[in-house]
Parts: C-alpha cells; sequence; structure tokens
C-alpha cells in the first residue's frame, strides 16, 4: 500500500528523484511529520477548508457518522469511504492505495525522462519499506534491470532474514538513529532500538553506502550525549561515511487534524541554528578521524564544522 509518490525530489537521494511512501510502520515517533504513514490500512484524511457545504458526504453515510458540519466522528465511521467518493471538493480524501509492482512501477517509469537529465531515481519511503520485503525486492528489482537508481529511506525495523534478499538491488540507503539508548528510544518511538542498531550494522556490513539521520527534536532527542553515542555508533559502520542531522519542524502538523487524532509536540519549536551547529561540530570532532562527516542542511546548502 502506496499513501503517496512524490515527484521531484532533491532531499532524499542524488540528482531528481521520485519519492514512494509505503503505507505502515511499526515505530511511533512523537514528531512523526506523517501521521498517514503509521497504519497499514487505508485512512480518511479531512481538510474543513476545501469543504463546500453540499452535504453529500452526510447523506453517503450509512453509519451517520458525519456531522451537520462535515466532520467525521471516527468512533462510529465504518471506513466504507463512501463519503470519499461523494466529495467532489476534495474535502475528503482516502490516504492509502494498493499497487501490484507493475502498476507502480509504471509510475515511476513516467518520471524517467527527468532521470536522463538530471541524474537521480526513486527513493522508497514510507512508513517503513523494510516490512514489506518481497515487495520491495520486486520493485527494487525492476527498477535496477531498467537502469533507475534505487534508494531507501528506513527506519531499520524489520527482518532482515526476510529483507536482505532486497539489498542486492538497494544502491544506497538513508537510516534512522532516534536516539543511541534503548528506554529512551522506546519512550519516544514504541520500540527499544536493539533490532534497529542490529540491521544498520548487517546492512552496512553488506556494503550498502549508508547515510545516518538524527531527528534533532528540543527536549527530545537533542542532548549532546546522544548526538556523542550516535556519533560513536556511526564511527562503527564500515559503509556510513556521512551523519545527517535533520532540524525538527511541525509541517506535519495539519495532517493530524485530518486525521482528527492530536499532536503531541505542539509546544516544541524547531532547533535554532546555534544548537544545529553546536551539534555538528561536537559530532565531527569525534568522526572525522574515522574519514566521516556530519552535517545538517540550511537552506538547500550543506553546513559543516
Amino acid at each position: 500500500m502506496i499513501f503517496n509518490i512524490q515527484k521531484c525530489s532533491i532531499h532524499d537521494g542524488s540528482g531528481l528523484r521520485t519519492l514512494v511512501f509505503f503505507k505502515g510502520c511499526p515505530l511511533r515517533c512523537l514528531w512523526c511529520s506523517n501521521p498517514e504513514s503509521q497504519s497499514y490500512l487505508p485512512e480518511i484524511l479531512e481538510s474543513p477548508t476545501r469543504c463546500v457545504s453540499c452535504g453529500d458526504c452526510r447523506t453517503a453515510c450509512p453509519k451517520l457518522a458525519v456531522s451537520a458540519g462535515g466532520a467525521i466522528d471516527r468512533s462510529i465511521c465504518g471506513n466504507c469511504y463512501r463519503c470519499t467518493d461523494r466529495c467532489y471538493a476534495g474535502a475528503k480524501r482516502v490516504a492509502g492505495k494498493d499497487y501490484s509492482v507493475d502498476e507502480l512501477y509504471k509510475e515511476i517509469e513516467k518520471d524517467r525522462p527527468f532521470y536522463s537529465l538530471y541524474g537521480g531515481g526513486v527513493t522508497f519511503s514510507g512508513g517503513e519499506p523494510l516490512t514489506y520485503p518481497g515487495y520491495l525486492r520486486d520493485i527494487a528489482k525492476k527498477c535496477r534491470d531498467n537502469r533507475i537508481n534505487v534508494v531507501v529511506e528506513s527506519c531499520g525495523y524489520g527482518n532482515y532474514e526476510e529483507f536482505k534478499e532486497a539489498l542486492p538491488y538497494i544502491d544506497a540507503m538513508f537510516m534512522d538513529i532516534k536516539h543511541i539508548e534503548p528506554e529512551p528510544h522506546k519512550a519516544l518511538t514504541g520500540i527499544d532500538n536493539a533490532l534497529i542498531l542490529e540491521n544498520t550494522r548487517r546492512i552496512s556490513e553488506f556494503g550498502i553506502p549508508l547515510t545516518i539521520r538524527t531527528p534533532v527534536v528540543p527536549g527530545y532527542t537533542d542532548a549532546v550525549e546522544n548526538i556523542e553515542g550516535i556519533s560513536r555508533f556511526v564511527s562503527t559502520l564500515p559503509s556510513a561515511k556521512e551523519y545527517e542531522l535533520l532540524a525538527y519542524h511541525n509541517m506535519g502538523e495539519a495532517k493530524y487534524k485530518a486525521l482528527g487524532i492530536p499532536y503531541p509536540l505542539e509546544d516544541v519549536s524547531p532547533p535554532p541554528d546555534e544548537t544545529m551547529e553546536r551539534l555538528v561540530k561536537r559530532s565531527n570532532e569525534i568522526l572525522k578521524a574515522y574519514g566521516k562527516e556530519c552535517f545538517f542542511i540550511k537552506d538547500n546548502t550543506r553546513r559543516s564544522y
């Protein structure tokens, strides 16, 4: 199941890329900017600003779950999606669609002229692609067989013995390490990090070029000790040359409202540049001895200190 196909991405691999978002993730990160990526089932997103108050969604609902104002009562909604079928204004839409491998490849193939002109390829993101091991193997192989560069973005959680069959067809990976300590990691994401760290080691030993990423969330992951610990872990990975710090943002907050769920970090602001610079500098004090580099991106410019 795919919940979005984004064209012309420039931040998730080399060149101009098609970004394919798999739906479904075993983690529940407090700062997740794509909450519609978490469930493995289709979900209804609501956009009240698009509503034209025609009432069609309300009359279409067999559970009478749509109010006079157009909002869905999620406690009685049966997820029949009839309201989305009737909503011509796009105020209600379904996030999540099943694609066969051939159907998804046809969407990717449409962008081949851009890959030829500007480099790039396809990046599989999520959700968590590694929890679709057979599908990931098949679509990655089809792309590789047709000379399309393949990158995967992953939180690292999955069954290695199942997803390792996809690894020969992947050119590079971005892997998230949210927190180096297991208990804080569990508090922030719902699971500890033992399997994630082990999978990251095994993928690196396989030889796939890795960029490790950490979201810098004030009050949650921004402690110097956390960045130091992850930097030391990165220093042990043979195929990891880069460590990227990602400044937290709240741009996904509207999606929580669209799903009818509260946003957990309403009072958290993005970290200031000074914090990012300080963390990058400290990481590089550890990494540069191993020929690796930490950086963050500001205004489309890579910054390392």
